[in-house]
This record gives structure tokens, sequence and C-alpha cells, in this order.
């Protein structure tokens, strides 16, 4: 996965990969990918980097080679993938994992790749899920699709939208890997049938007490993959007045505990249970 450092070495170009991204080593030659407006252009391997150009820097883990993730990519999906990252944190106001440079242009090249070679991806359930579960992303694949469409003249097709919509959920909550991200979409989805079931309603899923429970339960899950739960005493006071005051609620919430440890083996304890009580009682309140 790639992280922003600070700009405190001389940078050397390896490979101008479009006018605002280089592939560079340090002095220690360690490699980056370079952002910064003008900073590829007319750059040669071996020409230093104006440091006052540059605006993020990103270093790869010890065992990614760089050269190696940006060799199958063109300058032109690198630039898209540019464009799509910025709208994506101009809508979202909130910067994302720079990992999503990697994976997602790395996506869209193998897209077009598909199309070009008349591949067609069968339509998923993800197409139908994800703007239920991930409103706000599903609307920025869809935006995605438009600018791909704009900058490189290639029209995917619309099940790309929701793939597209997972690489910004995974962006934002620093997952290792897509696969997490599809377990906690399906997790997602399972908490949901039952609160719908239970309470006979249908979710809105553009509202924002919808988007901040789903938020919940992606820092939730997130955390209990990577063992990070918080460990704290729980208020049993607070804990006695909700179940109290929230019956319906309390009794989904333990459904919903319950199916966690049967199906996925996941423990939610009594202060992560206020937190799904509340969410899920506002959710369910404004949906009504």
């Amino acid at each position: 996965m790639f992280f922003c450092i600070g700009s405190d070495h001389i940078y050397i170009t390896v490979k101008s990969l479009n006018n605002n991204l280089v592939l560079a080593h340090n002095d220690q030659r360690k490699e980056y990918v370079l952002f910064g407006k003008g900073i590829g252009f007319k750059k040669k391997k071996n020409d230093p980097i104006d440091e006052s150009l540059i605006t993020k820097v990103f270093q790869a883990n010890a065992n990614q080679d760089i050269s190696a993730l940006m060799e199958n990519v063109t300058p032109d999906v690198l630039a898209v993938t540019e464009s799509i990252m910025e709208l994506g944190e101009k809508r979202m106001g909130k910067k994302l994992s720079a990992s999503l440079l990697v994976s997602l242009s790395d996506h869209i090249q193998s897209a077009i790749s598909r199309q070009k070679e008349g591949i067609e991806l069968a339509d998923s359930t993800l197409q139908w899920e994800i703007p239920f579960l991930y409103y706000e992303e599903a609307n920025l694949g869809k935006e995605a699709l438009t600018l791909i469409d704009n900058e490189l003249g290639v029209k995917l097709p619309e099940v790309e939208s929701a793939f597209i919509a997972l690489h910004f959920v995974n962006a934002q909550d620093g997952l290792e890997s897509m696969d997490e991200t599809m377990l906690i979409t399906k997790i997602t989805k399972s908490m949901v049938k039952i609160i719908q079931s239970l309470f006979n309603v249908s979710l809105k899923k553009d509202s924002l007490n919808y988007s901040r429970f789903v938020t919940h339960i992606r820092y939730f899950m997130n955390r209990q993959l990577h063992n990070q739960e918080v460990v704290q005493e729980t208020n049993q006071k607070l804990y006695d007045i909700i179940q109290e005051q929230y019956p319906k609620s309390y009794a989904c919430s333990l459904m919903i505990r319950e199916m966690l440890k049967r199906e996925y083996q996941l423990d939610v304890n009594d202060d992560e249970m206020i937190y799904l009580i509340i969410h899920i009682e506002r959710v369910v309140s404004e949906t009504k």
C-alpha cells in the first residue's frame, strides 16, 4: 500500500508518467510516485525534480516494486485516474488512501483492455447492491465512467461503476485488500436485511443517518478484522437505559450480534452494541 510522506530528499526522474505524475528515486535509490502540476512535463530519465512542484509523495511497501506496478498502466489512464481521485476527494470532503492511484488505475486499464477485446462482464449482483449500500460511492463510480468516456473515448459498461465504487470504499477504510472490502459489503448487506425485515421498512439510502450507519459498520468491521477493538469500560447504566428506551432496536441489535457470531465468528461487545442500537433507531425512525 502507498502512503504519503514528507519531501525531504533530492528526487531524480526514473520515468515521467504524465505531466502531473513522475516515477522517481531519492538519493538512497528508493522509488516514489510524485504528484505535482507540470512536474512531469518534458522530464527525462535522471533529470532532477524541482521540489517546489511536488504536492504529494508516495512510497511503496518494501516488498512492492513501483516500476512493475506502473509498467502496464498507460499515461492517459493514470491521468484520468488522478482526475477521478481528485473528484472523489472533492465530493466526499476527505483525503483518500494513496493506494487508490495504483488499484484504480490498474482496474481501469484492465476494464479498457476487456472492452477493446470484446470481453463482456456478466451482470453482477454488486451492480444493484452497491448503490444501496454505498450511495455516495456509487454516484462517484458513475461519474468516473463519464470522465473515462470524456477523457479517453471509452464507454465502459455500467457494471464497472460498482467496482469503481468499491475502490473508493476501500480507499477510505485503509483496508489491506479488496477481499476485505467485499467481506464488509457482504456483512453490511446482511445487517441491513435484518433491519428491514424486522421493521418492515426500506431504508432511505440517500439519507444522512443511513450514511452514518453504514460508515459505522465499516469502521467497526475494520477494527474487528485487524483486531483493533477499542477496549473501554462499558457504561452499564447507559446500556440499560437504551435497552429500555429502544426495545425493538435493541432486539434487532441482538439479532445482528448473533448473526455475526454464528456466521463470521465476530464478537460485538456491549459498548459497540450501544452505538449499534442508536444507529438502528435513527435510521429506522428517519425512514418511517
